[in-house]
Order: C-alpha cells, then structure tokens, then sequence
C-alpha cells in the first residue's frame, strides 16, 4: 500500500491554475483584503475556535492543550490565514505548508472529517468579519487556495496511512524472523522510531523491585530522556506508579498519556519529557488475551494527542497483536530472558568488541583411553571486576553482537589450541556455533578463514549446534551443515534430550557427534535408574547411527563409573575439570592422570550396580524376545546365570546374597508372566533396585 498523489490537473490547466492563484493577477485583488485580516485576523481566530469546539475530537484536543500552548496555536493559526491571504503566496510555499500542517493535525489524532469541517468553519468566519461586496474577488481566491490547502492536508493524511502500513509490514516480518527477544526489541525499536509519527521507542520490564528496566531504547532524545529520570529522585518509573507504563503493566490494557504538560498524573516525568521533546505518549502491554505482561512497549511523540485518531488506535493495536504474537512465539521456545538494561546491554555489547572476552575451557575425556581428547570453548566476559558467565550476557546480545563473539571466540581459541601444541599438547578445541550461522553466510566464512590463518587442521575443530525448535530439518539446514562439513570439521549436536530434538533430525544431519544433555545426568540423584536408563537409550541410539556419544554435566565419581559401564564414548563435567583459563589448563594437565575403569568387583557403589542391571535387564529383554522352543526351566537357568554369582552380585549391606538372588529370581517371574514393560513387573523391580542400592 503505497501512496501516490495523483496527477489531477492537465499541465496547462495547473499552470493556468497556478498563475490565477498565484501570479500577478492575484495579487492587486489580495492586497486589501490582506490588510483587513491583519486589522480583524486576531478575531476571526478566536471565533474560529468557538467553532472548532463544537467538533468532538477537535474539542478533545484543545482541551488538552495548556493556556500557553493554546495561545501559540492560535498565534500560528493566525499567521497561516494570513499566508492563504498573501498576495506574495507562490505555489510551492502554500504546498509545503499545508503538508506540515496535514501531518501535525494526522499526528495530533483530529480525524480527516473534521478538518474538512474546520475549514468550512474557518471559511464562514472570515466571510463574517470581512466585508463581501468590498472583496468579493479576493474572497473567491481565498476560498479556492483553502479548498487546495485543504487537498494537501488530506494528502497528508493519506502518506501518513501509508507509511503506518508499511511499518506494520516491516514489524510483522521481524514478529515472524527474529531469532531473539534481544533481537525482537532492538530491531522494532529502530524500525519504530524511524517512523515519523513516534519520537521515542523503549521496550522495558519491572525488575524483581518494580522498577521498569528500559532494554530497548531508539529516538534521537530517548537515551537522554531516561538518563534525565534515573538522575532525578523520585522520577524512575515503576510498576506500581499512575504513568501510562505502570498502568498498562498492571492492567495489561493499552494506555496513553495525552499531554505532558497538563495531565497531572506526569507531574513526574514532565520536566525530563519536555526537556526531551516529548508531548505525549502510549505505552503498549505485550500480554496474550487474560494473561500477564511480558513487556511494555512506550512510544513517545513529540505532539499532543497520544495516538488517539482512529488510524493510529487501529495501527497500534495492529502492533501490539503482532508483538504480541512474537514474544509467544519466543515464550515457546524459551527464549525471553530476564531483565537487561538498555545501557547494561550497550556497554556488554562494546566490551564484546574490547579486549573483554575470556574463553574458558574444559576437558573432553575419553573413556577408552583415559586421556584428554580436546576441550570445549566456553565464553566469559570481563566486567571490571565481574566476570560474567553465557548465562548472564547472552541474553543481552544481538544477533550482530553473536557473530562477534563467534569470531573472537574461535580466533581465541585456535590461538590458544596452537599454544598448547608448542607446549606439547594436541588437543581438538570445541566452539558453540549459533542455530543463525545457519542463515548468515558470514559464519561460514569466518570458520573456513580463521582455520587457514591459525593453520589449525580442521578434524581438530569440532562445532556444536545447540538444539532449538526453531532448527528444523530440510534442505536449507542440511546445505548449510554440509558446507561446515566439507572443510573437514567435525559437527556435533548439543544437549541431546533437551526437549528439542527429534529422530528425523538425529539420523538426517550430518552430525558426527551427540552430546547427552547435563540436565539429565544432573536428576542421577533424584531418579538414578531411570537416568541412567535414559543415558543408555540414547548411546545406543547414537551408536546406531555411527555417531559418537558424550555425556556433558558428569560430577560424581560414582555416576562416571556408571556411564563408563554404558558404553559412553566420552565426558566432561566437574568431576574432572570446571571451565579454566588457558593458563591454567596447560598447568591441569600436566598434572592429569589418565581415568581408568574396567568394571571391577572392588567398584561397588549404588550407580554402578544399577548399571550393571540395567544391562542384564537387556540381556533379558532379548533372550525373552528369542523364538524358541525351550522349556521355562530352561529359560530361567539361562537367564538367572549371569546375575546368580553371589560373588559377582552381592552389594554391600545385605544380610546375604540369598536373599538378593530371591528378588531376582522374583523379577524374572514378573518377566515370564507378565511382561518387561507391566505394572507387575515395575514393583518388582523397584524392590530390587531398593535392595541393591540400599534407598
């Protein structure tokens, strides 16, 4: 939708038009009544606005209007009649003037149809004071160049539509793309306040005392705005306050603030918006039908009226549904995040593009040698004294700001892998690549040209893709793996199990590893057996696939036996190294000595031993799925005879091993007679499992 002003006069008729209007002709007819309406100008005024309180929206507004504001409204009014009246008036002049005063009555919220009947007021007035047979000609102009400044006002309105359209449109392609809710509110943001009806845009939240955070901020005078409220007592904006931000988080309706100079509810925030340019504003809930606030989203204007008019109450709630529809979107896939402030996220953004950035980094084991295989990358950012882990920066940061740190990171990284190999160590290093890179060709590049520069051979990098919802497999994603692929990396799927992954996504992309989630392993206390079952399941599948399994988030000696027992190819977690500097990884290991495990009686702990029936219990499951002709005599010899070695399977605490191979014989009846997946054969089995673990 976009707007055109059409042609409506032939060249020779518009210069005819022109030159009656306008030209000489003009202005021996206008020059006395020109003098007359300096004479009785400033009366036709005020009876013009006697007039224009009889229109409703009309009368809204200048009611809203301070005593010194209405003055030099009608001070202006006075000069625009006069210039209608001019005999000096050219064409171009009246043009631009009359679409600067179509855009200030659009923005203000005064409906098209009233400033049609304004003008007919205004028209009527001036025939009222001005005598019509001494200036019958002059008041013929007059109406014509009313009736064209009355076209070009309404042509005002019209770009004006079109330009909210077409923000829409621009708004409703980021509700669907953004990858972020950082992302989300910088990119409106901008996109807003480019628009020239709104002055100021901020996106904010209360933070855990009520006090709204601003993390978005765009307008040339809304960073100095909000600075001016956190200087001034008593000015901050709370979730509890009468301002239109506070009411509409509590409400989670839409709210506005007409005019800051006269609603006595802005009292304290009228010097710093004022001082800012700003007349009047709205502040928009993002919050689904019957349901809480996400966010609050202010726009600021720098006239009165509050977005009022119909078109403009149609394009914000318009915005606000798609807004709306967008932080759902990103609730969904958890991906709104606590509170950052504006300024908080700015200055995390520069020390990204400092000397700020720290890669930490933590050991992969091997499991079937015992050795350090490589290490994962993990980023921190120095804060002054802080230093900030993923966790409580990422969520400050842009999509542009991702693929910086992507880019420090991996050149930080391969400096140091080649750091240590002059030291004489090998290490494969591992770095996070964003589920964007997929979209940004710009990842790609970086990866293949930081490789050459730092002559890192790529088998010695691995990527890991973090599993999201918005990864779903196609052509699209399995061409942009396979571009990583083809220089020689190894990919790797991150947090396996994390809710987000699928089987058509774990056999169709060419990942070479899977990394077992460490909110799995980190229920090992809470419900051990299902777990570790759960741990097994998914090495296997991975096996299957011919890809190798890692188990992240791994703390106690006693749960790394147990995945040892499973089959897992590798792991990292607390239990042989936090996330260190380079320095000190160098120094960790010369010091390490290779893990071993092979399964021993001596290796009794409770993890353990449901590990080992775990695999019995598949040893079982087989055997019962085996077409055969055997008699159950048969059936449960073979079966019980792995577990029956009092030897083997005694745990410690029991009064004797008797009364353990009792509890298996037991849960191989439930087996036999009602199946490995029944009611029975589950309170069976967790009688056993009490009995070996001892809880």
């Amino acid at each position: 939708m976009t707007y055109r002003p059409s042609a409506t006069y032939p060249r020779e008729s518009a210069r005819h038009d022109a030159l009656h209007l306008y030209g000489e002709a003009s202005q021996e007819r206008l020059i006395e009544l020109e003098e007359e309406l300096q004479r009785c100008g400033p009366d036709i005024v005020d009876r013009f606005y006697r007039g224009l309180s009889t229109l409703p929206r009309s009368a809204q507004f200048l009611d809203s209007l301070s005593p010194r504001e209405l003055d030099r409204l009608k001070a202006q009014q006075l000069r625009n009649l006069l210039m209608l009246a001019a005999p000096g008036l050219t064409s171009e002049h009246h043009r631009a003037t009359a679409l600067a005063v179509g855009r200030v009555h659009s923005i203000v919220g005064l409906p098209a149809d009233e400033v049609i009947l304004a003008q007919e007021i205004l028209h009527i007035t001036v025939r009222e004071y001005v005598n019509g047979v001494a200036h019958v000609e002059a008041l013929a102009l007059l109406s014509q160049r009313l009736i064209r400044d009355l076209a070009w006002q309404i042509e005002s309105y019209l770009r004006l539509k079109a330009l909210r359209y077409m923000t829409l449109q621009k708004i409703t392609q980021l509700a669907w793309g953004a990858n972020s809710y950082t992302d989300l509110i910088f990119e409106v943001a901008q996109t807003l306040s480019a628009h020239e009806e709104i002055a100021g845009c901020s996106f904010g939240r209360p933070d855990p005392q009520g006090e709204f955070r601003f993390e978005s901020i765009s307008g040339v005078t809304t960073e100095a705005y909000f600075s001016a409220l956190e200087r001034s007592t008593g000015s901050t904006i709370n979730a509890m306050d009468i301002g239109p931000a506070g009411r509409a988080w509590r409400t989670a309706q839409i709210e506005r603030c007409v005019n800051f100079a006269t609603d006595p509810r802005m009292i304290s925030w009228r010097p710093a918006a004022l001082d800012a340019g700003f007349r009047s504003c709205v502040a928009i809930p993002l919050a689904k039908p019957g349901g809480r606030p996400v966010s609050v989203l202010l726009l600021h204007s720098a006239l009165p009226g509050g977005f009022t008019s119909d078109d403009q109450i149609n394009f914000i709630e318009q915005l606000q549904t798609l807004l709306v529809f967008a932080t759902a979107r990103m609730e969904g896939q958890d991906r709104i995040t606590s509170t950052v402030q504006y300024e908080t996220r700015r200055r995390w953004s520069e020390l990204l593009r400092s000397d700020a950035l720290e890669m930490h980094y933590q050991p992969v084991v091997d499991l079937r040698t015992g050795y350090v295989a490589k290490v994962e990358a993990l980023a921190r950012l120095r804060d002054g004294e802080r230093l900030l882990a993923p966790g409580v920066f990422f969520p400050a940061l842009s999509s542009d700001d991702f693929l910086e740190l992507y880019a420090c990171g991996l050149r930080q990284a391969l400096a140091h892998r080649n750091s240590w190999l002059n030291a004489g160590f090998d290490l494969g290093v591992s770095v996070n690549l964003p589920s964007s890179a997929f979209d940004d060709s710009r990842y790609f590049d970086i990866t293949q040209r930081t490789l050459s520069d730092y002559d890192c051979p790529p088998p010695m990098l691995t990527l890991e893709v973090l599993e999201t919802d918005e990864i779903a497999p196609g052509a699209g994603l399995f061409n942009a793996l396979g571009r990583f692929k083809a220089l020689g990396i190894h990919l790797a799927e991150d947090d396996l199990g994390s809710g987000h992954s699928s089987l058509t996504r774990l056999r169709e992309l060419p990942f070479d590893i899977v990394k077992i989630d460490r909110s799995i392993v980190s229920l090992a206390d809470d419900n051990a057996s299902d777990v570790l079952r759960f741990v097994y399941q998914l090495t296997r599948l991975g096996h299957s696939l011919s890809k190798q399994v890692i188990v992240e988030g791994v703390e106690s000696e006693d749960l790394l036996e147990a995945i040892c027992m499973l089959g897992v190819d590798a792991v990292q977690g607390y239990v042989f190294a936090r996330p260190m500097p380079a320095r000190d990884l160098e120094r960790w290991i010369e010091q390490y000595r290779p893990f071993s495990f092979d399964g021993s009686r001596d290796s009794r702990s409770p993890l353990v031993v449901l590990a080992q029936l775990l695999l019995w219990e598949e040893r079982l499951y087989l055997h019962l799925g085996e077409k055969s002709t055997r008699s159950r005599a048969q059936k449960e010899a073979t079966v019980l005879r792995p577990f029956m070695d009092p030897i083997e399977m005694m745990p410690p605490g029991l009064p004797s091993w008797s009364a353990e191979a009792v509890a298996q014989k037991t849960l191989v009846d439930a087996a036999l007679e009602h199946g490995m997946i029944s009611a029975e054969y589950g309170l069976v089995r967790q009688d056993l499992v009490r009995m070996l673990t001892g809880h």
